[in-house]
């Protein structure tokens, strides 16, 4: 009986102790969750900062109102919406410890809204990239064909419903759990389906989209300048419209890019790079004086040298948007797979979270990119900055 009683009583002496720890330790758990709270708070507003003033600026500025930023655009509404809707969900998981108290319903609209976002950004940057590679190869085409508001607003509608496609199944109930307390995805299939589907092949598009622009204007600057060392231009080289041309040295290169202009944009696309020429008047011993045309090589045109920078920059910046998207989304896919596939692989909660929310940390560094990397961006923040 005395060994009972004592049994007993060190059975709750331990469960007071353990009750004084969790006591102890909750306050501190608490600090952490809120500061994190505060942290992942102030990182919703600088999302909605940052992309709200990249939408301004591109509304605003008819100088940035191309095809490439009408998707950058696009971009940013997915990031808005990503910190608006989806963000406050994972805050609200993150000070819970993870446990979800709303219905279901509620639970898949989140999953849905999260992955469509996702889905949405790669799918933005693979339009984009396609509409660099016909601004930079395809100039002609581009400038004739590409450049209406009409085919962008069909871009970014395919864009957003494919988005919504990827991402629907989880919205009609696929996404089933046994414990209501969890709010994630959960089926095995759906995240091998959405983390190829989402990410990993339109993200191989567009890396290989980006290398056939890199390889094209690395193959041009050649030609440009062994166009220059060589200063020849091989028989059958000059176009037609060029030959009509030698009679009248006396135009301007204005004049010639005007009368150009005017032709027929087939005849255009059908020399995109016709060898330009220069008229050259020499004085001769004998008092009369000889006219000849060089060769006039690309990068002598004032013109082609700022369209070709112009172009050499823009896909550089959306390059590295591309880049800093990759790190900030693969340790997330990565662990996403790893965590429902990998029977002998554990990912730690917190890493895991962790990684989620790098990915999220995406949505606020394209402003920075845009800011640093673009004159015409970081002129605009600024005018709308100091109204």
């Amino acid at each position: 009986m005395f060994s009972s009683s004592e049994r007993l009583w060190n059975e709750s002496e331990r469960l007071g102790w353990g009750e004084r720890n969790e006591s102890t330790e909750a306050p501190w758990q608490d600090e952490e969750r809120n500061y994190y709270a505060m942290l992942y708070s102030l990182l919703i507003l600088a999302i909605v900062f940052g992309n709200v003033l990249v939408c301004l600026a591109v509304l605003r500025e008819r100088s940035l109102q191309t095809t490439t930023n009408y998707l950058v655009v696009s971009l940013a509404v997915s990031d808005l919406l990503v910190a608006s809707l989806v963000m406050p969900w994972a805050v609200y998981l993150e000070v819970v410890g993870g446990a979800w108290l709303f219905s279901r319903l509620y639970c898949n609209i989140f999953v849905t809204l999260d992955v469509m976002m996702c889905t949405a950004s790669i799918l933005n940057l693979c339009a984009i990239s396609i509409d660099r590679y016909t601004a930079v190869v395809m100039p002609v085409l581009y400038n004739t064909t590409h450049r209406s508001r009409k085919r962008v607003f069909v871009m970014i509608s395919i864009v957003w419903v494919l988005a919504f496609a990827v991402s629907c199944p989880l919205l009609f109930g696929f996404n089933t759990t046994d414990d209501p307390m969890v709010c994630s995805i959960s089926n095995p299939d759906f995240v091998i389906y959405s983390s190829v589907v989402s990410f990993y092949l339109p993200f191989i598009v567009t890396l290989l989209v980006y290398i056939r622009i890199y390889v094209f204007l690395r193959m041009r600057r050649k030609r440009i300048t062994f166009g220059q060392a060589s200063g020849k231009v091989q028989p059958g080289s000059i176009p037609p419209s060029v030959v009509r041309l030698h009679a009248s040295c006396g135009r301007t290169e204005l004049d010639i890019e005007e009368e150009r202009g005017e032709q027929d944009p087939e005849e255009n696309n059908q020399f995109q790079h016709p060898v330009r020429m220069s008229c050259e008047v020499k004085d001769l011993s004998n008092g009369q004086t000889h006219t000849s045309l060089r060769p006039m090589s690309h990068s002598s045109n004032p013109r082609f040298r700022t369209m070709h920078a112009r172009e050499k920059k823009a896909t550089q910046m959306l390059a590295i948007v591309l880049g800093v998207f990759l790190i900030c989304w693969l340790p997330f896919f990565v662990t996403h797979i790893l965590n429902t596939h990998c029977r002998t692989c554990y990912v730690p909660p917190a890493l895991y979270s962790a990684f989620t929310w790098l990915g999220y940390v995406n949505s606020a560094l394209n402003p920075v990119i845009y800011t640093t990397f673009n004159i015409e961006f970081r002129r605009a923040f600024i005018k709308i900055l100091s109204c």
